[in-house]
């Protein structure tokens, strides 16, 4: 469908479901692909730290291929402020277009580096420069998407639309799990640590590629398409509505990056991070580690479209307070059951507990925080909030988390931080206003 400012005329918006669920599907699948190029990296931390960071000392070249993981996440609050005023601008699927392009290239960069022994440092300049553009380009695809889906979505069921934001990105986790489990069961760790691991960044750029070419047919949003339209006529903005004098864009700038604090922590630290904790801190082997952690994203991945649909019902304020609760409650015992009990059975049933919480959160986070701004202000500020959040609180947690370890002689000590985070987004839960069975504000 060609939009009605594109043609410069009055049509009017296709708001058909067929319409509404070919553009959830193809933005799905765009962020599926996109998010298992930024996040696979996390569970090749041990091959890269070996091909490009050689030393003695394992843990510390562990720390350095994390080192360069956060680099990523420190890109993204740049991306979000140069990409995401383009999003209320140019439109949401232009920006979700450029961003996958980027997405694509850093994945390349990353997948070619030569290694250390073949030009020195050279190789791991090039990770780093690869892990800054993959960081650009989420900062705009996280606010570009997320708003996308929950403005195309039936005002009544927007938790459930929005939700599939979160299947992608715990969807790209679970196919970059997969994907290098079934690889390193295939090649053997000897070939992954020789140049096996590049296949899974190599891959997922061609594949980006295929898919930003079948997300190009993908619409506009109805409501960004209907703004753009009345601005090219002349006509008057809105004047504000009760829920705008009710909750202002600072108060909810900060809400959203309270919200997406632990949001933050459960997909980097609970599921990212998890298969090298396991494996360096409680000596599961690496290719159990990785299926553990698979075990519990799938479970994930299928309760977010559950949570989201419930959302939409109850409001979603329940979610987001009863996952940090989760959380608080059960960070430190599931910590110490994988720590203790050294088995694949207990680290799979910690990944699957956890999976209860991260899917509450993760289910409703994206039609939360969309419905905190209005729509000429939504794609920047959801961007640039959830940018500096997932930065500060997920970004760094895997190196965070190893530090904690290092410095406390304590295998158990990651629980503290992902506590400390959960009770951060406990106090932004309850200070939410509950807008689900509201229209979004233009």
């Amino acid at each position: 469908m060609t939009s009605s400012l594109q043609e410069g005329a009055k049509n009017e918006v296709d708001t058909s479901s067929r319409a509404r669920i070919r553009a959830t599907v193809l933005a799905t699948l765009g962020n599926v692909l996109e998010w298992y190029d930024f996040t696979v990296y996390g569970f090749l931390a041990v091959y890269i730290a070996a091909n490009f960071f050689p030393g003695e000392d394992p843990i510390a070249a562990l720390l350095s291929a994390f080192g360069v993981f956060a680099v990523g996440f420190i890109a993204r609050p740049l991306g979000a402020l140069v990409l995401g005023p383009l999003v209320d601008r140019k439109g949401r699927k232009s920006v979700m277009l450029l961003s996958m392009l980027m997405m694509a290239g850093g994945s390349l960069l990353v997948g070619i580096a030569p290694s250390y022994v073949t030009f020195g440092a050279f190789g791991a300049f090039v990770i780093i420069f690869g892990r800054l553009l993959q960081g650009f380009s989420a900062g705009g695809e996280f606010g570009s998407s997320a708003v996308f889906l929950v403005e195309w979505a039936n005002p009544k069921r927007r938790g459930f639309f929005g939700s599939f934001h979160q299947v992608a990105t715990y969807g790209g986790l679970l196919v970059g799990v997969v994907f290098v489990a079934a690889l390193t069961a295939i090649l053997g760790s000897e070939v992954m640590a020789s140049w096996g691991w590049r296949i899974p960044f190599i891959l997922g750029s061609a594949l980006a590629i295929v898919v930003l070419i079948l997300r190009r047919r993908v619409s506009e949003t109805p409501v960004f398409s209907e703004i753009k339209e009345e601005e090219a006529e002349g006509g008057a903005p809105d004047a504000p509505t009760s829920t705008a004098k009710e909750l202002g864009a600072v108060a909810g700038f900060f809400l959203t990056i309270g919200v997406v604090a632990l949001w933050a922590v459960t997909s980097m630290v609970t599921i990212n991070y998890m298969p090298t904790f396991t494996s360096n801190f409680a000596g599961i082997p690496a290719q159990e580690a990785l299926w553990a952690t698979c075990i519990g994203c799938l479970v994930a991945v299928v309760l977010i479209p559950l949570a989201g649909h419930l959302s939409d019902r109850f409001g979603r304020k329940p979610f987001i307070i009863g996952a940090a609760i989760g959380y608080i409650v059960l960070a430190y015992p599931m910590f110490w059951m994988i720590v203790e009990g050294r088995a694949f059975g207990f680290v799979v049933l910690a990944q699957v507990i956890f999976a209860v919480p991260t899917a509450a959160i993760a289910g409703t986070g994206s039609s939360t925080i969309s419905e905190l701004f209005a729509t000429k202000r939504r794609g920047s500020l959801v961007s640039i909030g959830s940018a500096i959040s997932v930065t500060v609180f997920g970004g760094f947690g895997a190196l965070i988390c190893t530090l904690l370890i290092t410095t406390t002689g304590l295998p158990t000590s990651p629980a503290f931080y992902v506590i400390g985070v959960a009770v951060i987004t406990l106090i932004a839960g309850i200070a939410l206003p509950n807008l689900a069975t509201r229209e979004l504000r233009r």
